[in-house]
């Protein structure tokens, strides 16, 4: 820890982060209305062949019928080292790993929890040793290890990744000992008229073992429009919505509970000078045919300013995953980010 804030004051620093609120109003059987503040600090520092980053993420949620407010959680999301040139690379620290090619849904991402309301959300760091080496132009190498208090509890994994006919393509294998876990897949991207996307992951977890895979094609419209479509199975869901297990959701344990998800996207592209960028979401369980549609509406009225507005609305029978799961019928809600 000294070494790292002797790094921090013997270069220079770059300061970043963001501050955001987002009220949230939700309807059903009866009307509530709540949200949270969140502060995200950011330092980097870096020199001919290290550098060092911190984030710092503080999240304080509130009560806006009693405006209320407490601190729930401080947490050091990033605070991670990294030797060697950018083609011959070492990280240690709590760091954030990217693991996958899927937009959505990343069969070999252990390491990150799946939020289908905001792919884009902010992921926490993991704690892990990762080296990187490129083996050429179009090749490259990368190994983890994710240390716990002895070998058996780590977790070991590497990727070879390379660019073949002008397709990228990876490799992994991931294990950890203890949990006699063991992943192995692969990932391909690439374009011909269209841009597309696969990622598969075979498992083994103790006794069971049972495929993830994530299908995803991309095309820019005319119009400046952009469309997405990825399908994504889950070889360790249920395909009979009476053998749903609610509370593995409400635990955490598992994000979705099926098999067979089609997540569609209909957006403008990104433009910095537009003031509006509509675009609506949507994630259809294909088992039980509930889904949630999610319209938005960016504003950028000031620079280094984001706001958000926008709806999640649940459809489905009582039984189905995505109404069953949460206790009301929709959520209208507006971030407004401020970048500094």
């Amino acid at each position: 820890m000294i070494e790292i804030i002797l790094l921090f004051l013997i270069t220079q620093v770059d300061i970043s982060g963001y501050v955001e609120t987002r009220p949230y109003l939700f309807w059903g059987d009866s009307i509530s209305l709540t949200g949270y503040n969140r502060g995200w600090l950011e330092l980097k520092a870096n020199g001919p062949d290290y550098g060092i980053q911190a984030a710092a993420d503080l999240f304080v949620p509130y009560d806006t019928i009693a405006y209320s407010y407490i601190i729930e959680d401080l947490r050091i999301q990033r605070l991670a080292l990294w030797l060697g040139p950018e083609n011959s690379r070492i990280i240690a620290g709590k760091q954030h790993l990217y693991w996958g090619v899927g937009r959505v849904f990343r069969p070999l991402d252990i390491f990150n929890e799946t939020n289908f309301l905001e792919p884009g959300y902010e992921r926490s760091g993991y704690n892990a040793l990762l080296c990187y080496l490129s083996l050429g132009s179009l090749s490259s190498f990368r190994g983890i290890i994710g240390p716990k208090e002895d070998f058996e509890n780590s977790l070991y994994g590497l990727r070879i990744g390379s660019n073949i006919v002008k397709n990228d393509i990876g490799v992994t294998l991931i294990h950890r000992p203890s949990q006699r876990l063991t992943i192995f897949g692969g990932e391909l991207t690439g374009e011909f008229f269209l841009g597309y996307w696969c990622e598969y992951s075979y498992v083994v977890d103790g006794t069971i073992d049972y495929s993830k895979l994530t299908l995803g094609v991309d095309y820019s419209l005319p119009l400046k429009l952009y469309i997405m479509s990825e399908f994504f199975f889950d070889g360790s869901g249920v395909s009979d919505p009476d053998n749903y297990d609610f509370t593995k959701i409400l635990s955490g344990e598992r994000a979705t509970l099926a098999q067979h998800y089609l997540y569609l996207t209909l957006s403008t592209i990104p433009n910095p000078f537009a003031v509006l960028q509509p675009s609506i979401n949507s994630l259809i369980n294909l088992d039980d045919r509930s889904f949630v549609i999610i319209p938005q509406l960016g504003l950028s009225l000031f620079e280094n300013t984001q706001i958000n507005i926008g709806v999640n609305y649940f459809i489905g029978s009582s039984e189905t995953e995505f109404r069953n799961v949460v206790p009301y019928d929709g959520a209208a809600y507006m971030w407004v980010k401020v970048y500094f």
